[in-house]
């Protein structure tokens, strides 16, 4: 009998076809919460939707802020579950699961967080470039915040691809890669204080607030478990 027409060969297919299916249902998923959560969000706390729609010289920046909003919310989360695995206290959970949560969340912030910048390409009053949007620096104003948040972005893109490059660079070397995250968490948080105007809404102030203080929380166990160990 020929490998490929084992019973076992046609569980695997079956097998990986389901998991692919149900990555891309996920995707899906939380890419739609994204996007309602945000409108949501800023039909209570911002302008309302349809004054949004009609302000047509605004959209593209409204646009710019929902998704920042909810690249951040993403990044947050990967963070918080890449602390789980690295603390042990995922033994509560799925470990497996869990990374793969923090591998996914880390990439759909990437991919928010790309369209937080590149939509100010299309806003006539700012008045961009690409060599603005990519390069930190290039802004007139907010320089060092906006600064903050474009190495934030270019470490949080370096961390979840790497996760591609892992069995090229081996183990070792991909968790001091991966170290970037850190980086690109403390840059984006100063970015959403100094630079997003939202942050004045009490709402989010508590959310980034309450979020950032979490990120600490665990990061201290961290330390205090290493410190044990030794």
């Amino acid at each position: 009998m020929h490998p490929d027409s084992h019973p076992n060969s046609s569980n695997h297919f079956i097998f990986k076809l389901t998991k692919t299916v149900f990555q891309a249902l996920w995707t899906v998923f939380v890419l739609s919460t994204g996007i309602v959560g945000g409108v949501y969000a800023f039909s209570l706390w911002g302008e309302s939707l349809s004054q949004i729609l009609m302000t047509t010289d605004k959209h593209f920046w409204y646009l710019s802020r929902a998704s920042g909003v909810i690249a951040y919310a993403l990044f947050w989360l990967a963070v918080v579950f890449g602390l789980l695995l690295s603390t042990r206290l995922c033994r509560y959970f799925n470990a497996a699961k869990v990374f793969a949560l923090h591998q996914y969340l880390s990439l759909l912030a990437v991919g928010f967080a790309t369209f937080h910048a590149v939509i100010l390409l299309a806003d006539n009053y700012m008045n961009l470039n690409i060599w603005q949007i990519l390069l930190p620096l290039g802004f007139q104003t907010d320089r060092i915040g906006v600064a903050l948040g474009q190495l934030g972005f270019w470490f949080l893109f370096i961390s979840a691809f790497s996760f591609y490059l892992k069995k090229y660079i081996g183990q070792s070397a991909w968790r001091w890669l991966h170290f970037l995250t850190f980086l690109a968490y403390m840059g984006i948080s100063i970015h959403v204080f100094m630079v997003g105007s939202d942050s004045r809404l009490l709402a989010l102030l508590l959310f980034y607030a309450g979020s950032q203080t979490v990120v600490f929380v665990l990061i201290a166990y961290r330390l205090y478990a290493l410190r044990q160990v030794s």
